[in-house]
């Protein structure tokens, strides 16, 4: 260990900060992991019904970073990949709306709306050949898709996902309402959509019909394409957490779980050590890498912060294991775009799947965002009756057994108060010490796993090669 640093402490045990303490161990002879919950993983975990069958928390299918000494650290050498992996490829997904599916796309089709509405909307649509530069979401939408569009489709979206109250001109544009893929739409046909995304305005408010001419986008802009992977073990997505774990004991992480940081010391901008909060324990602290939210550790330095009100969803997950194949067999996952329902997202982990025994378990989840106080008002016999309608269960499968997880403070709604509070929070907390790294997703600049990976390796490549 010659040369090598000495004391790094790394908080949070999601992907981020697990990833992290594995890079860290090559450069420090001590690195501590911190998790205020039992077990790591944050929102990449898995669960167990009463019958033992497994489900994941959410729809967080593993995917590659396209640079080969991350990717090697999250999936293994490629040549042995199929030993503990499942080869996805492409992630394969959907859309349901309006009482009708299309497997292409997560898009809505505006196709089925009725045909006097559509063509309304379709005519605003094509009159907006200008392209946007609004950061308010009522804005760009009033610019780009026009009132039709925006009151038939996305704003009843928003809603059914932010709540009843948002205000359109309260969310950020370049947010998760693009995430969701809200902002862009499917219309016309595949020929002539083809042809107006030719120009920048349409092509950022038009989808693309057909996965082999987004195929044939990605080539033409040399768009490096990921493969998704699952676990080939019977644990899910937990799996991957596991390995990542036996991968970070192995190089000596210690792993400090139901603790949290009460108080950070530090002296001329430099982090000195770190108090834990239940055994009272401190560590000496040469580097601190962050992946939690950054008020907690500006509260724990002792810094004044500004009062800001931020909203947060609740996720209401329901999983359910049934007597009769789910009728869907292509799709990974699929989203519900349908106003009137409940739900948003399904995730059918028998094509997750490649073991021919483990296909014939059929389980599913189904998910549905609420506010916290009005999360009891979404049961499992909603659920259950949205699958029927969407043909992905038979009305005569029976439930074998199920699980629900309501979990709250799960998803910020994106207003710029939000976006504000983010940035400012970040920007003071790595502006106040030389010695930290903050996790890029709450930076306000990342939001999938892969960026934040790729971000979190180059700042410590940057820092300690």
């Amino acid at each position: 260990m010659l040369g090598m640093k000495k004391s790094c402490v790394v908080v949070g045990g999601g992907l981020s900060g697990l990833f992290s303490s594995i890079l860290l161990a090559d450069v420090f002879e001590n690195v501590y992991l911190i998790e205020t919950e039992k077990t790591c993983g944050g929102l990449l975990r898995s669960v167990q019904d009463e019958a033992g069958v497994v489900y994941d928390q959410g729809s967080h299918i593993p995917n590659t970073t396209m640079v080969p000494e991350i990717d090697n650290i999250l999936f293994g050498l490629e040549s042995e990949r199929y030993k503990t992996w499942n080869k996805l490829g492409r992630l394969k997904t959907g859309h349901y709306f309006n009482g009708k599916w299309n497997l292409e796309t997560q898009l809505v089709d505006t196709r089925n709306l009725p045909s006097q509405i559509y063509e309304k909307g379709i005519v605003e649509l094509l009159s907006r050949s200008e392209k946007s530069a609004a950061t308010d979401v009522a804005s760009y939408l009033e610019q780009t898709i026009g009132p039709t569009f925006t009151e038939e489709i996305v704003f009843p979206l928003i809603k059914k996902l932010y709540g009843a109250n948002v205000a359109l001109d309260s969310l950020e544009t370049n947010s998760s309402v693009n995430y969701f893929g809200l902002t862009r739409l499917l219309g016309l046909n595949a020929e002539v959509t083809n042809k107006l995304k030719e120009l920048e305005a349409f092509d950022d408010k038009l989808g693309y019909h057909l996965m082999s001419d987004a195929d044939e986008r990605f080539k033409r802009d040399a768009v490096p394409e990921c493969t998704y992977y699952y676990p080939r073990d019977n644990k899910g997505v937990q799996g991957w957490v596991d390995s990542l774990i036996e991968q970070a004991k192995s190089k000596n992480v210690v792993f400090l779980t139901e603790e949290h940081v009460s108080q950070i010391e530090h002296q001329d901008n430099s982090i000195t050590s770190i108090t834990l909060g239940n055994s009272k324990k401190s560590i000496d602290c040469d580097f601190l890498y962050w992946s939690a939210p950054p008020v907690f550790a500006l509260k724990a330095a002792g810094f004044e912060l500004e009062k800001t009100k931020v909203d947060f969803r609740t996720a209401n997950i329901f999983h359910f294991n049934f007597d009769k194949p789910i009728l869907n067999i292509e799709s990974h996952y699929i989203w519900n775009w349908d106003i009137n329902a409940k739900s948003f997202r399904v995730t059918l982990f028998p094509n997750l799947r490649q073991n021919e025994k483990e296909k014939k378990i059929f389980n599913l989840s189904i998910e549905a965002l609420s506010g916290r106080d009005d999360a009891e008002l979404i049961t499992a016999d909603d659920m259950l009756k949205e699958l029927v309608e969407m043909e992905l269960i038979s009305e005569d499968a029976k439930v074998l057994s199920q699980l629900r997880q309501t979990i709250h403070n799960t998803f910020p709604v994106p207003t710029f108060e939000q976006s504000t509070a983010t940035s400012r929070n970040y920007q003071q907390l790595i502006n106040s010490f030389d010695n930290i790294s903050v996790s890029g997703r709450f930076s306000g600049k990342q939001w999938l796993h892969a960026d934040v990976l790729k971000s979190a390796y180059e700042d410590i490549k940057g820092r300690f090669s």
